[in-house]
């Protein structure tokens, strides 16, 4: 097998400072300095890196990485902030450990690195390897996102982990692009554009089929239709999920409005996590008062069939196999509907949530009165502020309800009044 620590030190290499990129031993000390927040540039010899370079990560060696605090977020701003060319060059080095499954894109290079580099770690702790095998989501669940212009659309402010989840789980914050109040959401309307059809339409029908005026109608009809709180909420959940979480879209409540059917999530997803695999309820909220989208977001999930009773409903009990057959291949519905047998402990028992909250910036009076470093810089700690009410919102109603074993992928995005703005920017688009 390759050495897949080389190989993700060696795209590092192609974009770094000469300085960090000679000597080897040098590379290695900096990419575990960017990834944890407490790394000791002495903890190791020169010879002990060069053998984790050549050799890979061993236990020893990954606990001590963790040890050191992971700071994920702080290694993904890292990546990030590579300019193109290079991260298109080590796109090329990266497809090496990604020849099977998609193509790596620029724009995806920094969460590419950083899921490695977290699975690596774990791996090497376990002892066991983790990659995602034929029997699992990506072994044929391709991801259906145009998501190329995602990073030029928004900005991360910040990530973090909400306290009382024992499983996987992330809470994002971003701000639209440029990072100041009001903001412009004319690139934010040129990814839903793109991403209509894909939303619209079901993995088994031809996107050529649907594509332009019959995706709109379609979306059009089932914003017509009262089900839909918030279409443009429901999109950014599947785009957020797809690119930021690749959770793959297995199907949506919008592509199955057509049949006059509905579902109790917004759209259902599948995800590989650590060698398990999670099936994910989507559902968002887009509210002016911030306080009052936990709340309506939280009052969705409580409708959610696996909440209503305290006897525990299996993932493999949320998905409506009819649907399955009706949009994908015999072979193909059958393999999803494997996947969620709990056999082996491949699959998590309690089902996971994928949320996207639009609320109402509330900017600094004097906002207008400075410069565009200075708003920007504003902007970001009004967004981290709202992040921390977020989980600490979020954690009272996860102890309420004794949602501590399931996973929550949050996704917060600030709107100039998102009261209006998701109906106004929809019926731009749709019509």
């Amino acid at each position: 097998m390759n050495n897949e620590f080389r190989i993700l030190i060696d795209s590092l290499r192609t974009a770094m400072s000469k300085e960090d990129r000679r000597p080897i031993e040098r590379s290695v000390n900096v990419v575990l300095d960017k990834y944890t927040k407490n790394w000791n540039e002495n903890t190791y010899s020169s010879q002990n890196l060069k053998k984790l370079y050549y050799k890979g990560l061993n236990p020893n060696a990954a606990q001590t990485i963790k040890d050191a605090e992971i700071d994920a977020d702080s290694f993904r701003r890292y990546v990030d902030d590579f300019d193109d060319v290079d991260k298109d060059a080590m796109a090329l080095k990266l497809q090496t450990i990604n020849k099977d499954g998609q193509e790596v894109e620029i724009n995806a290079v920094s969460y590419f690195c950083t899921n490695l580099l977290n699975r690596l770690v774990e791996e090497a702790i376990t002892g066991q390897q983790k990659r995602p095998t034929k029997s699992g989501p990506n072994g044929y669940l391709k991801k259906t996102v145009s998501d190329d212009s995602f990073s030029s659309v928004f900005t991360e402010v910040a990530t973090k982990e909400l306290p009382l989840i024992k499983n996987s789980n992330a809470i994002h914050a971003f701000i639209l692009k440029p990072d100041f109040f009001p903001f412009s959401y004319k690139n934010l309307e040129d990814l839903i554009l793109k991403n209509i059809t894909s939303y619209a339409a079901a993995r088994g029908i031809e996107k050529n089929d649907v594509a332009g005026i019959k995706a709109t109608r379609i979306l059009r009809d089932y914003m017509n239709s009262g089900v839909p709180q918030n279409l443009l909420g429901e999109m950014l959940t599947y785009i957020f999920l797809e690119h930021i979480d690749d959770a793959k879209k297995i199907y949506t409540r919008a592509e199955i409005s057509a049949n006059s059917r509905t579902i109790n999530s917004e759209g259902i997803y599948l995800k590989d996590n650590k060698g398990k695999s999670q099936l994910i309820l989507g559902a968002s909220q887009l509210n002016d008062n911030l306080q009052d989208a936990i709340k309506n977001v939280v009052s969705e999930l409580k409708e959610f069939r696996n909440n209503r009773s305290q006897s525990l409903v299996m993932p493999i009990d949320l998905i409506d196999s009819s649907i399955l057959r009706e949009q994908y291949s015999e072979e193909e519905s059958k393999a999803i509907l494997k996947i969620l047998v709990p056999t082996e402990n491949k699959i998590d028992e309690v089902a996971a949530y994928g949320l996207f909250i639009g609320y109402k910036f509330a900017p600094d009076d004097n906002l207008k009165n400075c410069s565009t470093d200075e708003a920007k810089l504003k902007c970001h700690k009004i967004v981290e502020s709202d992040l921390h009410q977020v989980i600490a919102q979020l954690d009272d109603e996860i102890r309420l309800n004794e949602w501590q074993r399931s996973s929550f992928y949050v996704y917060m995005l600030p709107l100039i009044s998102a009261s209006t703005d998701g109906n106004t920017i929809m019926s731009e688009l749709i019509g």
